[in-house]
């Protein structure tokens, strides 16, 4: 489901506002905090990628009208693994996900997340959060910058992710 969410964030969310970005006229010259030089590759897209994460979610906690649409990232190791991952998800899956984890502890479930009403709460959710985000990137051109930067980073690592497993 945190992938779900982070799809919508990033993959639906980021390009759909590039668009906006790019039909709407420029206003005069505001201040810039960051100067990014598009076509060129980060030394550690990773790092990279992690650092802009924080200054956007960051930024995106400040400035949503929703508390349970802040994200949170968390540095776990998976089960069977001592590789640290890092995820990052909105309150709202953080806290669906730890009932449906204590309803199925407790046997109230059978084990199946996010059926039913709670995937259709889900859904709706996510759907919101998508609009709050449009919203704030309207309204806020740095944060704006920030995701489409965002965007575009993944969009690399995911490429060159891909070109390494056909090169084998």
């Amino acid at each position: 489901m945190r992938t779900l969410c982070l799809l919508v964030l990033v993959g639906l969310g980021a390009p759909a506002l590039g668009q906006e970005a790019a039909q709407a006229p420029q206003p005069a010259a505001a201040p810039v905090d960051e100067i990014i030089v598009p076509g060129r590759r980060p030394e550690n897209l990773r790092v990279e990628i992690e650092r802009l994460e924080g200054v956007v979610y960051e930024r995106w906690n400040a400035l949503n009208s929703k508390d349970e649409f802040d994200i949170q990232c968390l540095e776990m190791e998976p089960t069977g693994s001592n590789i640290t991952q890092r995820t990052c998800a909105p309150k709202f899956v953080i806290q669906a996900e730890s009932r449906a984890t204590q309803d199925a502890v407790r046997g109230r479930s059978r084990g199946d997340s996010f059926t039913g009403e709670a995937a259709q709460i889900m859904a709706q959710k996510s759907r919101e959060l998508t609009e709050e985000m449009q919203r704030v990137a309207r309204e806020d051109e740095q944060f704006l910058r920030d995701l489409v930067r965002l965007d575009e980073l993944k969009q690399l690592q995911a490429t060159e992710g891909q070109q390494r497993r056909v090169s084998r």
